[in-house]
C-alpha cells in the first residue's frame, strides 16, 4: 500500500493510483516492451527529473540538459516494486514543491525536452500521463472513457507533440518516419470538439488545432476518447475509424502513424 498521499491529486492521478495497487507489477501493458513496473518506473523517474532540473536552477546554476529515458529510468526499474511505488510517491511530491517555489520566481519555467514548461503546463502534463498509462494497463473502461474524453487532453497533445521533438510520437519524428514525398494532410476529428490537423512532410510536420472543419486528405474520425490515444502513437482494440478521403494513403500512413503498436487491450 502506498503509505504517503500526494498532495493535491488530480482525477487522473488518483484513478491511476488506485489502477497500480491492484495490478500486478509483470503485468502487460498496450507499450509492448514495458510492464506496469516499467510503466511505473517511467513515472517516477520523469518526476525525478522535473524536480531536479527546478532545483538545480533555483540553488543558482545554469540550466542543463534534459537527461534521456533510459539513463534516468533504469535505475528505478532495478528497485523492488514496493521501493518503486514509494519512489513514485515521493518524487512526484517533490516535482509538486519545486514547481510551486518555481512559480513564485522571476522566471517561472524549466527548460525541458526542447521546451519550456512552467506549473500550469506541468500539472496538465501529469494529467495527461496518468490518463494515458492508466489506459495502457486498463484499457478501454468506463474511467478511461471519461478521462481521455476531455478535450484539454487532446489540445495538450497537440502542444507537446509540436514542441518535444524527441518524442517518438512527435511531428518531426513522424515527419522523419513518413514515405511521402509530397505533403499531406490529416485530419483527426471527432464530434463536439475541433478538429486536429497533422501536416506530415519530410521538409517538416506539424499539428495544428482548426477553428473550423476543413477538407483534408485523409480526415479520420473516431470516439473522443481515443483521439487522444491515437495522437499518443495508441491503437486501441475497438478503434473505429470513419474514413474520409483516400483508404490507400491511410494504408500507407498507418507505419507512419503507428509504427510500434499493435490493438490493446489483446485478444485472449
Amino acid at each position: 500500500m502506498l503509505s504517503k498521499p500526494v498532495r493535491t491529486v488530480s482525477a487522473e492521478s488518483a484513478a491511476l493510483m488506485d489502477t497500480l495497487e491492484d495490478v500486478r507489477p509483470d503485468s502487460s501493458t498496450a507499450c509492448s516492451a514495458w510492464s506496469a513496473h516499467d510503466i511505473v518506473a517511467h513515472l517516477a523517474a520523469g518526476a525525478m527529473e522535473h524536480a531536479d532540473l527546478i532545483e538545480h536552477r533555483l540553488s543558482g546554476h545554469p540550466e542543463r540538459a534534459t537527461r534521456g529515458f533510459e539513463e534516468r529510468e533504469l535505475p528505478f526499474r532495478a528497485l523492488d516494486h514496493d521501493t518503486l511505488m514509494g519512489r513514485l510517491v515521493d518524487e512526484i511530491g517533490r516535482k509538486q514543491r519545486a514547481y510551486e517555489e518555481l512559480a513564485a520566481s522571476e522566471d517561472p519555467s524549466i527548460a525541458f525536452t526542447g521546451t519550456r514548461l512552467t506549473k500550469e503546463k506541468s500539472e496538465l502534463h501529469s494529467r495527461s500521463e496518468a490518463a494515458l498509462h492508466r489506459w495502457d494497463i486498463t484499457g478501454d473502461d468506463e474511467t478511461s472513457q471519461t478521462l481521455l474524453s476531455q478535450p484539454e487532453l487532446a489540445s495538450h497533445a497537440v502542444w507537446v507533440l509540436d514542441n518535444m521533438p524527441v518524442l517518438n510520437e512527435s511531428a518531426q519524428a513522424l515527419g522523419a518516419r513518413t514515405a511521402r514525398t509530397a505533403p499531406v494532410t490529416i485530419v483527426f476529428r471527432t464530434a463536439n470538439q475541433p478538429d486536429i490537423a497533422l501536416t506530415l512532410s519530410q521538409a517538416g510536420s506539424r499539428f495544428q488545432i482548426l477553428p473550423e472543419r476543413v477538407d483534408a486528405d485523409v480526415i479520420l474520425a473516431m470516439r473522443a476518447d481515443h483521439r487522444p490515444l491515437v495522437l499518443w502513437g495508441r491503437k486501441p482494440a475497438e478503434l473505429d475509424l470513419a474514413v474520409e478521403g483516400d483508404q490507400k494513403l491511410l494504408t500507407l500512413l498507418e507505419n507512419t502513424l503507428w509504427p510500434d503498436a499493435t490493438p490493446w487491450p489483446r485478444a485472449v
